[in-house]
């Protein structure tokens, strides 16, 4: 039973009940909420809990969402949402993520991005790079465990 079939047989119930409502219109009404119960389907949902809504351009895969993948479309098939690559390849819509999810491998990334960007004379960007050095070599004996 879907949350919105069972609002509309409530509210069905408080009319009737009121006698604000012929008999007819709330048999209506009750065939309505069991057509809305047996015709929808939840919103497909991604690994990190957001719900796809179609206006994506990219996906993420894998535990620390190292790979993307160009996203084309979203399918209903075998009662489960799918997404689909541009290489027609199809992926549960759980198991992947909307956005990148965090990680030390990212952090370490995004400190060399900011670093190739910076604007900065002489070997400002050593102490950064180091760092990134040390969060990958943590990251590696994490996933060891």
């Amino acid at each position: 039973m879907t949350k919105e079939g069972s609002n509309l047989r409530g509210l069905a119930r408080r009319w009737s009940k009121n006698k604000s409502i012929k008999p007819g219109v709330y048999n209506c009404l009750m065939t309505i909420a069991d057509r809305i119960d047996s015709e929808m389907v939840g919103l497909p949902k991604s690994a990190d809990g957001k719900i796809w809504t179609g206006r994506e351009v990219c996906f993420w895969t894998g535990s620390a969402g190292e790979d993307w993948h160009k996203f084309d479309g979203l399918h209903y098939a075998d009662g489960r949402w799918c997404v689909e690559d541009s290489d027609f390849e199809r992926y549960p819509a759980v198991s992947v993520w909307y956005e990148r999810p965090d990680s030390f491998e990212r952090i370490a990334d995004e400190l060399e991005e900011w670093c190739d960007r910076a604007d900065v004379d002489g070997d400002a960007c050593g102490k950064p790079r180091d760092l990134a050095k040390r969060i990958r070599k943590l990251a590696k004996r994490e996933d060891k465990r």
